[in-house]
């Protein structure tokens, strides 16, 4: 596999609800971003329906929208893991990440696999994100 810088992302919560219940918890919360790279660039609104297990690791499951800075738009969808740093008590995450539009001048992002790798520095409203998104491209034949 080939793998490739693609974008910076940072992101910041803009609500937060966590619940708890006796298997773990689950949290809810919205937020809003940029993602900025060479190939792509735009803003990104994300809502997060992250599960909590017992160990204290979240599993990220975002879903949203990117508006390129010339107007297109494509659906977003995260997936992963994020464990718990003990020296700052950051979260460290680890996500794949998925897009689909309709707007041709974007259709190679249909196609697109990524990984976004980064660390949230609190959980909680106000809280930022921020990462590096990797293109991964299959090198079997």
């Amino acid at each position: 596999m080939d793998i490739s810088k693609l974008a910076a992302v940072e992101l910041t919560y803009s609500a937060l609800e966590s619940l708890e219940y006796s298997s773990g918890g689950q949290l809810y919360g919205t937020m809003e971003g940029s993602l900025v790279g060479e190939r792509l660039t735009g803003t990104l609104r994300l809502t997060n329906l992250a599960p909590r297990r017992p160990d204290n690791v979240n599993l990220p499951t975002l879903r949203g929208v990117l508006t390129t800075q010339d107007g297109a738009r494509a659906w977003v969808e995260l997936d992963g893991l994020a464990t718990l740093r003990p020296v700052d008590g950051a979260r460290v995450f680890i996500t794949t990440c998925r897009f689909r539009t309709g707007d041709e001048r974007y259709a190679r992002l249909n196609t697109l696999f990524a990984v976004l790798e980064g660390v949230l520095d609190s959980v909680g409203v106000g809280g930022v994100a921020r990462g590096q998104l990797f293109e991964c491209h299959a090198t079997l034949s």
